[in-house]
């Protein structure tokens, strides 16, 4: 008998199922995608008969001569009450108290790894946080030279033993989200403290962006030297090794059917500036092929102020920019300004439930149509001299105002020598207008263009106006 045990787990080793299976985080307590195509995926015996049943849907596949099976259960309404879902082929898998609802996968570095329990508020937080409709499914920090079939995770229900160490901005997002809906969801936490985007990206996603060709030839270099050299001769912090993560605790998820993405990372590649919005693209390219959603939504958490040290100021600030760019420039993403949600002195500020409730009344509004446009940051449209002044006009200004009632801060403008000067600014009819005694006829302007800055402008529900800086050539 512990010799026929050995042979099949040797077997099993080798990647030849003996039976049907299933990837181990397609497990009891799960969420199935609402309203989609919901793939249910696996290995088995080659030839073998697979039947999935679910929701009263039977469907029947064989496996193929590579091993592998596949079924689609079509599009299904929100179940807030679990179900079994059954797979039978010469064995039978049995996974209990399955819900359907929403997937939202919680992506990106130390501040969206941070434990819930570790917040301001966070024991609380986790002592009340039992909730039979959301459910939780952390990824392991694993990493991988190839791109890996299966990762070891299991859905976890929602309570005090599981949410204390799960992401903080994850759990409270998603909390929120199912409060306001009243549908299960479901939280997938990929992140790792110190990884770069590159890391989450896949090996072919940079070559399909065409101002990325030398950022993917320095990928493809980097990949040859990780599969070339031992674990102990790679870095210590594998996280930062291109397309390591993306191997190892994305690329296994595929096609899981979710609902969208929440990527909150930047500060390993904080200081490159416009080619990191470059570099989000091949993120999406990767994600969105990854779980067969060419439309899924991706909404950036910008990074707040942090000193870096002895950077130069403005080098955050063009990084904020760069993020920015992205989300306006796909047409399924969104992002968040983050100015008033830092520590200047802590790269991981405890206190992550303002942050985290922007997030959510973003993707309330953009993905769920709950509020209005007012949870979006405004946004600087286009700027004219009028004579010794500045008059800067928004994106949404839904009624400027400053959250402290005193002048606006963090204003500056610059003549033809480019030297800034802080300016005298004040809000006229949505408008900014902005001058200085030391600049009579200004070129130039910008707002909160600091690694630190925490300007006081915001709009009537309190969001912060996004920095900006703008050439009035």
């Amino acid at each position: 008998m512990m010799k026929t045990l050995l042979t099949m787990a040797w077997l099993l080793g080798c990647g030849l199922a003996l039976a049907v299976e299933l990837p181990p985080f397609l497990s009891s307590a799960m969420v199935l995608q609402r309203d989609s195509v919901v793939p249910i995926w696996g290995r088995g015996r080659a030839g073998e008969a697979v039947s999935v049943q679910f929701a009263g849907q039977e469907l029947k596949t064989t496996v193929g001569a590579d091993g592998t099976w596949r079924v689609n259960l079509s599009p299904m309404p929100a179940a807030r009450d679990g179900r079994e879902l059954l797979v039978k082929g010469d064995n039978d898998i049995r996974l209990d108290d399955v819900l359907v609802g929403d997937v939202w996968l919680c992506a990106g570095q130390s501040n969206m790894q941070w434990g819930l329990g570790g917040i301001i508020g966070g024991k609380e937080i986790v002592a009340a946080s039992a909730n039979p409709q959301l459910r939780l499914l952390p990824i392991p920090r694993v990493w991988s030279r190839e791109p890996q079939r299966s990762v070891q995770a299991q859905w976890r229900h929602c309570e005090p033993a599981s949410s204390g160490g799960f992401t903080a901005v994850g759990y409270l997002v998603g909390r929120d989200i199912q409060a306001a809906v009243d549908v299960p969801i479901g939280l997938v936490n990929i992140s790792w403290g110190g990884c770069r985007v590159e890391s989450m990206s896949s090996l072919e996603s940079f070559r399909q962006i065409e101002s990325l060709s030398a950022v993917a030839e320095k990928v493809e270099a980097d990949v040859a030297d990780m599969k070339g050299k031992a674990d102990e001769a790679l870095r210590k912090d594998k996280q930062r090794l291109s397309t390591a993560l993306y191997n190892a605790m994305v690329h296994p998820l595929g096609p899981y059917a979710v609902k969208g993405m929440l990527w909150y990372q930047g500060e390993d590649n904080h200081y490159e500036g416009a080619i990191y919005g470059e570099k989000l693209k091949a993120l999406a390219y990767s994600w969105r092929r990854c779980f067969e959603q060419d439309a899924m939504p991706i909404y950036i958490v910008q990074i707040p102020p942090f000193v870096y040290g002895k950077e130069d100021p403005t080098r955050v600030p063009n990084f904020w920019r760069a993020q920015q760019r992205f989300a306006e420039d796909d047409p399924h993403a969104g992002f968040i300004v983050t100015t008033d949600c830092g520590e200047a002195e802590d790269i991981h500020p405890r206190e992550k439930r303002p942050l985290a409730k922007r997030l959510a009344d973003l993707v309330l509004y953009r993905s769920y149509g709950r509020g209005d446009d007012s949870v979006m940051s405004p946004t600087f449209r286009e700027c004219v001299v009028d004579g010794s002044r500045v008059v800067v006009s928004f994106q949404r200004p839904n009624g400027l105002k400053t959250r402290d009632g005193q002048a606006v801060s963090h204003v500056e403008i610059a003549g033809a020598d480019g030297v800034f000067h802080e300016a005298i600014a004040e809000i006229v009819n949505e408008q900014l207008v902005a001058s200085s005694p030391a600049v009579p006829t200004p070129q130039r302007v910008r707002f909160g263009w600091h690694k630190i800055a925490n300007p006081n402008l915001v709009n009537r529900a309190g969001v912060p106006v996004a920095p900006f800086d703008s050439d009035l050539k």
